[in-house]
């Protein structure tokens, strides 16, 4: 009984420490005037720019935190919330993380203007990754025999999407296995949580290539993890693959890639010579 009692004491205090520095990092923040109450009826105050001048938030007065206007005993009461800013810096930290890990400098010429459309078999495949680019919603995938132009519609898709400013991350397969394999080495800059965290909340996933990688039981595991969050979530997501490639993916990642619901796939059949056209014509 003792010793179930020590083991609660221990859980308890890191706890009420925790609690002891969020109450004491609210009051520096109020003493200051740096808090400031926002209510939960004005979401539009999130909305204001920064104060050009003085380059200080007219929002959070540059404490980067609000805390919600809301009576004792509401979920929200006490808590500190991102201010839109805060918001903002993180979003940019994201986006120059990802764009490092996504090297789309090597595909600057990939894009949808450069792409040969009148290709047999590659006008509907063309038009409809070009308005998904513009309206991405659920999953795109890509299938079709190498060199048919699935790996150059793919990163026109993930540069007109970071050019309109999203969270993109564009890899393929074996390579983004390899970043996370990475992190376990003793001179890694980054985790393993932090980098699966950021490729799992990418607001634009592109993976070239699924079923190219070195299957393991890691290797299987972490992909599915990855595309089963994004699955459940419902994060635009777009995936290239060839027939055989797709055929001895993980059956679970088949499983949801067979979701109508949610997935679009489009089928490259015709377009074989897509690559030897692209190299003749510069």
């Amino acid at each position: 009984m003792n010793h179930l009692r020590t083991l609660v004491e221990n859980i308890k205090q890191p706890l009420q420490r925790q609690r002891l520095a969020h109450m004491q990092i609210q009051r520096s923040l109020a003493k200051s005037g740096q808090l400031t109450q926002m209510s939960p009826d004005a979401p539009t105050a999130l909305t204001k720019t920064l104060n050009n001048s003085q380059g200080v938030c007219s929002i959070c007065k540059g404490a980067g935190f609000l805390r919600r206007n809301v009576p004792f005993g509401h979920a929200d009461f006490g808590k500190l919330v991102a201010c839109r800013c805060k918001e903002q810096e993180l979003k940019s930290k994201r986006r120059q993380q990802l764009a490092e890990l996504s090297n789309l400098r090597i595909f600057a010429e990939k894009r949808f203007e450069t792409f040969h459309s009148e290709v047999p078999g590659l006008q509907e495949a063309f038009q409809m990754v070009g308005e998904f680019a513009a309206t991405p919603t659920g999953w795109l995938v890509l299938v079709g025999p190498n060199g048919c132009g699935k790996t150059h519609l793919a990163a026109a898709l993930a540069n007109a999407c970071l050019e309109n400013g999203a969270v993109v991350l564009f890899s393929t397969v074996p390579d983004l296995l390899d970043y996370l394999r990475a992190t376990f080495a003793p001179t890694s800059d980054a985790t393993y949580d932090q980098l699966f965290a950021l490729m799992r909340e990418a607001e634009m996933l592109v993976l070239d290539d699924l079923g190219t990688q070195q299957s393991s039981p890691w290797a299987n595991e972490k992909l599915f993890q990855l595309l089963n969050h994004r699955y459940n979530a419902g994060v635009p997501t777009v995936i290239t693959a060839n027939p055989e490639g797709l055929r001895a993916t993980d059956a679970r990642i088949r499983s949801r890639l067979s979701d109508v619901r949610l997935v679009t796939t489009l089928t490259l059949e015709q377009a074989h010579d897509y690559r030897s056209l692209h190299t003749a014509r510069g």
